[in-house]
C-alpha cells in the first residue's frame, strides 16, 4: 500500500475506469462500438479496435491501481 497521490494522468485513468465499469458507461461503450462497427469502412473498423483497445487499457489499468492500493472492492 502507498500513501502518496496519484498523479493527474493516473486521475484521469482513474475517472475513465470508473465510467467505464459503470452499467451506463459499459452500455455506451458497447453502442459506440458496434456502430463503428456497422459503419462497413475501414475507418470505422480501426476506430473500433482503436476504442476497445484503449478500453481494456484503461480496465487493466484500474484493477492494477485497486491492487497496488489495498482497495480490492470485493
Amino acid at each position: 500500500m502507498t500513501d502518496t497521490a496519484p498523479s493527474r494522468f493516473l486521475r484521469v485513468l482513474l475517472r475513465a475506469d470508473a465510467f467505464t465499469t459503470s452499467t451506463l458507461g459499459t452500455i455506451t461503450l458497447v453502442v459506440v462500438l458496434l456502430t463503428l462497427l456497422f459503419t462497413d469502412t475501414v475507418a470505422g473498423f480501426v476506430a473500433a479496435v482503436v476504442l476497445f483497445a484503449a478500453w481494456v487499457a484503461v480496465g487493466w489499468a484500474g484493477r492494477r491501481h485497486q491492487r497496488l492500493s489495498g482497495r480490492n472492492g470485493g
